[in-house]
Order: structure tokens, then sequence, then C-alpha cells
């Protein structure tokens, strides 16, 4: 995911989540890895969101019991009948994110331009700053309660990305980043997410004034395919155990969940590395995401030889999920770089050249809709199309022509 600074706004975002709370989401390329973005900064818990230990749904904090050992999974779920499209906010929610206000007029217009679904992370270190004590573990949901809440209230379905590690579980004390000590802790955050937010989750339960819109579909990690985001290195093996644990845990409180292999950059070489590793996953994966970025043409050239990847490991029938591609218009020559005035062009052509091919795509989320326009040096914040204000410009009005124009489900295509 295309991020900001990781470190510098920690406390404030997760202070203003649980004011909201008690007052009241990189390219598939081909080997060598190009250069990469940085990250975002993920909020820690706040002593101001709800702490205390209980079992009760009703708390903004709840207890799990550590998992069992993992059971064989279950198939693979067929693709969906149809694509969505929406569009990345992690932006308006991680670090130093917008007032509430101005987060609602986001999403709203998000959802006029014909938008149904938006991914934001789900920080697993937000979320559980202390390890498990007695057995049983310790949730904190202001965080995530602030973003289920503002999407649901403007009629977009929450795509969760559920990273990173808590500070606790780190392999490299320090390092967000660096995968989990235990696929089972990561599991047991995984399956309490999914019975709080999934179909009839607790969140639900406490919000009757909102649309129920249940999580439906799960990240697994961004990128686990590129060092900046799986420190030190890359390693399908320890992946595919952590996707197989956090699957299983979905599937225990919410067995008609998809869940899907985080943003992969590279999945001609990584994927095939999980199946060798776990062979027992072939069959059992519900979908794979990719991050297309580049021009149209390279786009399009990246998403068809995902498919054609999934193909020669025979899962040809496995849905891709491209969960990010977009362009930043400053400064000249970054990575993704595009000038504004060509931006509205690539949004038409790269949505209409993927709606052409039907790749078997389940989702197409742009990155991303909000950014802060603050620092011309930095290219982070030039990723948004939506103006600061929320006001309809170029950007958003080529997206509303393209999500309008996108042909039904089950159009045949050539990829």
């Amino acid at each position: 995911m295309r991020r900001g600074r990781r470190r510098a706004a920690l406390a404030a975002a997760v202070l203003t989540a649980a004011l909201t709370v008690v007052g009241l989401g990189l390219a598939l390329r081909s080997d060598p890895e190009p250069p990469t973005r940085s990250a975002p900064p993920p909020p820690p818990a706040s002593s101001s969101s709800a702490s205390t230990t209980t079992s009760k749904p009703s708390s903004a904090s709840t207890t799990a019991p550590l998992p069992p050992p993992v059971s064989p999974p279950r198939p693979g779920r067929p693709a969906p009948s149809g694509e969505e499209f929406g569009a990345n906010v992690n932006l308006l929610f991680n670090g130093h994110g917008p007032p509430a206000a101005t987060i609602a007029t986001q999403l709203r217009a998000l959802r006029a331009t014909g938008a149904t679904v938006a991914r934001s992370d789900a920080f697993w270190e937000a979320t559980e700053p202390t390890a498990p004590a007695g057995g049983r573990h310790n949730y904190l949901w202001a965080f995530d309660d602030q973003i289920a809440a503002a999407l649901a209230a403007a009629g977009l379905r929450w795509i969760p990305v559920l990273d990173y590690t808590a500070p606790w579980a780190q392999s490299i004390p320090g390092q967000d980043h660096s995968p989990p000590r235990s696929a089972a802790d990561y599991a047991a955050y995984a399956e309490a997410f999914a019975a709080r937010y999934g179909p009839g989750g607790a969140f639900w339960g406490l919000r009757p004034d909102l649309p129920a819109l249940p999580v439906r579909t799960y990240e697994i990690w961004n990128e686990p395919d590129n060092g900046t985001f799986w420190t030190p290195q890359p390693d399908a093996a320890a992946y595919a155990g952590l996707y197989a644990a956090a699957r299983n845990g979905i599937d225990a409180v919410d067995p008609s969940a998809r869940v899907i292999i985080g943003g992969l950059t590279k999945l001609s070489s990584f994927l095939p590395a999980m199946l060798a590793a776990a062979p027992a996953l072939r069959g059992h994966i519900d979908g794979v995401g990719v991050h297309p970025y580049g021009a149209p043409p390279v786009a399009l050239a990246r998403v068809r030889t995902g498919r054609a990847a999934l193909r020669r490991l025979g899962l040809g029938e496995v849905p891709l999920y491209a969960t990010e591609f977009g362009w930043s218009t400053r400064p000249a020559g970054t990575l993704d770089y595009v000038p504004a005035a060509r931006r509205p062009s690539y949004i038409l052509r790269t949505l209409a050249e993927l709606d052409h091919a039907r790749c078997g795509l389940a989702d197409a989320l742009i990155y991303t809709w909000y950014s802060p326009e603050q620092d011309p040096s930095d290219s982070q914040q030039w990723y948004g199309l939506s103006s600061t204000t929320g006001a309809a410009r170029p950007d958003t009005a080529a997206l509303t022509f393209a999500l309008h124009a996108a042909r039904p489900a089950g159009t045949p295509g050539p990829c």
C-alpha cells in the first residue's frame, strides 16, 4: 500500500478514534523488485479507549481464549458473480487523519461515484497492544469501530487489511512489519475481528442506527512478497502458514467469508513458492490480491500475467482482487508519477481496459480516494483523487464515468 510515515502521529490518531467511538484502506511486478513505497503510521491503542478485560460483546474491549490447533481448511469459495469497484480510504483514518465531518463528506462523495466497497487497514497493533494474559486476548476496538461506522454510514462495505504485528508478538522487536512469532495469535485476532464485524457481528448489534454492511472479504496482510512490508525479507512458507491459520480462524465464526491472499507484487513467483511450501493450500484459496500499478497498458498486462500464473498453477477459477492501483501527481519523476492533467484519462483507460479484459477480477480498488495534499515533495500526499474538501474535480468525474460504464457481470472477455 502506498503509505506515508508510520510513527509520527500514532497516539493522536487513536485518541481521535476513541473519542469518536465514545462520543457517538505496489504493482504486480516481475522480478527484480522495483522501488517500494513507504508505509503509513498505524495508530496504537490509547488510554482513552476502553481497556477493561471482559467477555461481554457490549464492551469496547472483548476477550477471546487462545485458539485451538488449526483444523483442515474448507475448500475455496467459487468466484463472486460480479465485480465490485471502489477505492482505498486508509489516509482518512491512519495517522493524522482529518476530522470526522471531513471523513463523512469524503466517504459520501466516494459513494456518489458508484463505488460500493472501500479498503483500509485493520491494524492488529492498534487493537491488541498488550500480550494475552491468563490465556485470554484483550482487544480494544476503538480504531476499528470508527472505520466500520464511518463506512457503513456512507453505504460502503469495508474490505479490511488485517495487518501488522502487535508489539508483543513481533519476531523482530520494534519492527511491526516483521511477521508474528505465532500464527495462532494472529489467527485469534482475525477470528475476533470477524466475530465483531462479520455477519451478525457484535458491532452491528451495538449500532442499530447504522445500515448493517458486514465485512465479507478479508485481506491477509499487505504485500507479503515485499520486504518493506514483510521484514526483513519475504518468506512464502511463513506467509502460507499465516494465511491458512487466519482463514481457519475467520471461518470458525463466519463460514461464508472470503479470505484472500494479501495484495502481491510478484504473484508469478511468490504464489508458486507458497504452494510448494504448503501443498494443502491448493484448492483452499478464496482469492488472490494483486497490485497492478503502472500506466493503463502496464496495469492490464500485470493483471493478465497474474491470471496466466493462476492458470499454470491449476487455479484458473480463483478470483483476482486488484486491491491497489493508482498514480501520484507530485513531485515530477516520482514512483507512479503522472501529470495531474493526464490522470483522469489514466483512470478512464485503466478501468475500461480491466473491465473489457474480464480477467476474473472480483474487485478493482483505486489507490487512493483521499490524500492530504500539503507537502509538494511527498508523493504519498498526492495519490488522492478527491479534493481535500470533497468537491468534484476531473479525477472524480472520470471515476464516476468509468464505474457507470462498467459492463454487466458475466460479460465474457479476452483475458
